[in-house]
C-alpha cells in the first residue's frame, strides 16, 4: 500500500437490486450509530477514574526511541512496566463480545503489548471513523505553523470562497474546530453526510448550512459537517489536496501508510475514514505524546499540540478540545472513533494505547459511494478505565 491512494474511477449510482437493498439497510444502521454516538465521539461505560503513578523511574529504554519502517518489540519490563497489567488489559479488550480486532501498547517508542483477533494480524487494515478528525486537526496545525493559515481566529470564508457574501463572516476556523460554528445541521441530519452529501459532494453538504446563532456563543454540539469543512480550508490554504498535504507533511514523515477516503468529487472526508494498521495509528499517537516531535524534526509545533488538546474556556463542553477528546482528571487525551476505534495518549507517561474494532471494507474503492463503505462491529460494552487502568497500574514506581 503506497502513501498516496491510487486514483479511482467514480461509480454511478444504480437502481437498488436485492444486494443493494441489503447494503442500504447496513448503511442505515451505520448512520444511526453516527448520529447516536456523535460520529464516534467520546464517552464510556463506567465512571471510575484512572490514577497515574507519581514520578515513574527512568526505564532501561531511552525516552527518545522512535520506530523506523518497523517497530521494535520489547518485554514490558524493559520499559518499566509489569507484564501482568499489560496482559490484564489485553484480556479485557479481547473478552467475548468486545469485538476487538487489534490492540497495540507503546511505551517509550517501543511495542510492549500487542494482540489481534484470530483472523487478523499486525498488517490488517483497521479504520478510524472519527479518529480521522484528530488527524485533520493536526493538518490545520501544520498549515498554521507553515504560514498557509494566518490564524485560526480569522474568518473561515477566507478559505471557503463559497461563503463570501453569504453572511457567514463571523464563522472562524476556531469555531469550526471547537464545533461551535453556529451553523445548523445539514439536510436530513448530521449523519446524512456519510450517506453521500449533496450528489456525492460531502463538502457541499457541510458548506450549504444556515447560520443559526452567533459562533462560539452557543452550546457545544458534535458536528461531522463542521469537521468536513477542514477539507476545504486545508485545500484552499495550501493549494494541495488533503491527501497530498497529509502525505508530504505528516504520513511520510512518520513512516505511516494511510488510505484516506474521499467523497465522489475527491474531497477527503476530514470527519472520518482513514484506513491503516493498528500499529500505524500508534505512530500518530506517539507523535502527540512527544509534543509534535519525530526524531530530530518538529513536525507540529508544541504550541499547537498543547492548544488542540486543551478544552477551551467558556463552553458547556468539558471534554472536547480542537477535534480531540480530553480526560483532564486522568491526564490523557484521545482520538475517538465510532465503535471504540481510539488512540489514547498519556504524555506524562510517554504511553500510547490503540484499540480498533473488527473492520471489513465493503466494495473495491475508497471513494465513498453506495457500494463502497465501512463495516465495523462495536463492543457490546466498553469502559475506558477498565481497559487503561491496568496498564497505568503496571508502570512501576
Amino acid at each position: 500500500m503506497s502513501h498516496h491512494r491510487r486514483s479511482e474511477t467514480k461509480h454511478n449510482h444504480r437502481r437498488l437490486n436485492g444486494l443493494d437493498i441489503f447494503k442500504a439497510f447496513a448503511l442505515i444502521i451505520i448512520c444511526s450509530f453516527l448520529a447516536s454516538c456523535g460520529g464516534g465521539g467520546g464517552g464510556e461505560n463506567g465512571s471510575s477514574t484512572i490514577t497515574i503513578p507519581p514520578n515513574p523511574p527512568e526505564p532501561a529504554i531511552g525516552t527518545n526511541t522512535y520506530p523506523g519502517i518497523s517497530w521494535e518489540v520489547r518485554d514490558p519490563q524493559d520499559a518499566g512496566v509489569s507484564v501482568t497489567g499489560i496482559n490484564e488489559a489485553l484480556d479485557y479488550a479481547f473478552r467475548t463480545n468486545k469485538n476487538t480486532q487489534g490492540v497495540v501498547i507503546i511505551r517509550h517508542g517501543v511495542i510492549i503489548g500487542e494482540r489481534y483477533a484470530d483472523d487478523k494480524s499486525d498488517s490488517s487494515l483497521a479504520t478510524s471513523w472519527s479518529t480521522g478528525k484528530s488527524f485533520a486537526s493536526a493538518l490545520i496545525g501544520i498549515a498554521l505553523d507553515k504560514g498557509y493559515i494566518a490564524s485560526i481566529d480569522e474568518p473561515a470564508h477566507n478559505y471557503l470562497p463559497e461563503w463570501v457574501g453569504t453572511g457567514k463572516s463571523e464563522v472562524t476556523i476556531r469555531s469550526i474546530l471547537e464545533m461551535r460554528s453556529g451553523l445548523g445541521v445539514g439536510s436530513g441530519g448530521d449523519a446524512n453526510i456519510y450517506s453521500g452529501g449533496i450528489n456525492g459532494d460531502q463538502l457541499a453538504f457541510a458548506l450549504n448550512r444556515n447560520l443559526q446563532s452567533t459562533p462560539r456563543t452557543q452550546n457545544w454540539s458534535y458536528s461531522n459537517a463542521d469537521s468536513m469543512l477542514m477539507d476545504g480550508i486545508i485545500e484552499q490554504s495550501t493549494g494541495q489536496s488533503v491527501l497530498d498535504f497529509a502525505d508530504r507533511e505528516l504520513f511520510s514523515k512518520i513512516d505511516m501508510q494511510a488510505d484516506w477516503w474521499t467523497d465522489e468529487l475527491g474531497h477527503a472526508m476530514t470527519y472520518c475514514c482513514i484506513d491503516t494498521t493498528t500499529r500505524d495509528f500508534a505512530r500518530f499517537g506517539l507523535l502527540f505524546a512527544r509534543k509534535g516531535k519525530w526524531r530530530d524534526e518538529q513536525l507540529i509545533s508544541e504550541s499547537w499540540v498543547a492548544e488542540s488538546t486543551q478544552v477551551p474556556n467558556g463552553t458547556n463542553n468539558q471534554a472536547y478540545a480542537l477535534q480531540w477528546w480530553v480526560n483532564q482528571n486522568d491526564g490523557y487525551f484521545y482520538a475517538a472513533g465510532l465503535h471504540t476505534n481510539n488512540i489514547y495518549v498519556f504524555p506524562q507517561l510517554d504511553l500510547v494505547v490503540v484499540r480498533n474494532s473488527d473492520y471489513a471494507k465493503i466494495g473495491s474503492s475508497s471513494i465513498r459511494t453506495g457500494n463502497n463503505y465501512h463495516s465495523t462491529t462495536p463492543p457490546l460494552s466498553w469502559s475506558n478505565s477498565s481497559f487503561l487502568q491496568p496498564i497505568v497500574n503496571a508502570i512501576e514506581n
